[in-house]
């Protein structure tokens, strides 16, 4: 078979999220979700072995597809939702600025496809694990990009066995913002804080990964708390092809205020971890400063951000990606009023 030509599977349509389960308990990890495909069918055309399903379940017909907000329970998301309808959702726009830059950007053919839930569990974007090497992600015993090309969508935090990074955009707004996720399973529905769905790379059902959803568990629903008085967000990332691309190094930062005063931080960064990284010697340097905040405040935070990075040496090298990360923060903090 040729490279970007499918290999036969099946298609099943789900009736309920109940049902969904059951498919995939039924074909235990030789099937997956479907919602918007950009990511999975990416996979099957280039034959990533140990990622392509035998049978496709089909959920988006399961009224998963909305936004809802009210000031008393927050914003709840439905799993297939696109982030183009995200983006353009007026009460997003004027609660939680930070989403709308995290779904902003993409061409037309993606945001109207891709889901926020696909964005937040897509898999890593290390072209080891995509170009069928023999890694951890694969089945392997050895981390190629750690002694190799590691330049773009690796740690500089560490790693556990697999030093790919998150990819997705969304995932360290959701973090900072307190998010959690409705999760479906053979034991009913239950929520998962975004630390639980995302530890940071493990095994799950044998296989190396960095969520904590087993292959018969799907996400039904994002919910994020309703705004307290004086909240502030932004979220920023620096990328070789803007918006088609995935982030070298992003960040997302809320702060809540009283007056101009900052009272409380969140900083978390995206693509520099094998999941969204918390910043909590930033958010401290963030603390009791007034808003808008000075360049000795930003430049403060934005060094601290990274304390505790420890870029890869081997191979190319991604010593960069700290000095992307401390711009990505400054860019954030900038945007605060």
């Amino acid at each position: 078979m040729s490279n970007n030509e499918l290999a036969k599977f099946g298609y099943i349509q789900a009736q309920s999220a109940s049902d969904a389960v059951s498919i995939l308990t039924k074909y235990a990890g030789n099937a997956k979700i479907i919602g918007g495909g950009t990511d999975l069918l990416y996979m099957m055309k280039d034959n990533v072995d140990l990622h392509v399903p035998e049978y496709l379940v089909d959920i988006t017909n399961l009224g998963l597809d909305y936004v809802k907000y009210t000031a008393s329970d927050g914003l709840r998301i439905g799993a297939t939702t696109t982030v183009g309808k995200v983006q353009s959702d007026p009460n997003v726009n004027q609660y939680y600025t930070a989403l709308v830059q995290a779904t902003s950007g993409h061409p037309p053919g993606i945001a109207n496809a891709a889901t926020v839930a696909g964005d937040v569990l897509q898999e890593v974007w290390c072209w080891y694990m995509r170009g069928n090497y023999d890694c951890w992600r694969n089945g392997g015993n050895v981390c190629y990009a750690a002694i190799g090309d590691n330049r773009y969508y690796q740690s500089i935090f560490g790693g556990n066995l697999c030093y790919a990074v998150n990819p997705g955009d969304i995932a360290p707004v959701l973090f900072a913002l307190g998010a959690d996720v409705t999760v479906q399973g053979p034991g009913g529905s239950k929520t998962m804080t975004m630390e639980q769905l995302m530890p940071g790379v493990t095994l799950v059902d044998g296989r190396v990964t960095e969520l904590g959803l087993h292959y018969n568990e799907l996400v039904t629903e994002i919910h994020i708390p309703a705004p307290a008085s004086g909240t502030q967000s932004a979220y920023f990332k620096l990328a070789d092809r803007g918006g088609i691309d995935f982030a070298l190094a992003s960040a997302a930062v809320v702060v809540t205020t009283n007056g101009s005063t900052i009272s409380g931080a969140k900083v978390y960064l995206g693509g520099v971890a094998n999941t969204p990284h918390r910043a909590p010697s930033a958010e401290s340097a963030l603390v009791n400063q007034t808003l808008p905040l000075s360049t000795s405040v930003i430049a403060q935070a934005a060094t601290n951000a990274v304390s505790g990075s420890n870029p890869l040496t081997w191979g190319t090298g991604n010593g960069f990606k700290v000095q992307e990360a401390m711009a990505a923060v400054k860019k954030a903090l900038a945007n605060l009023t």
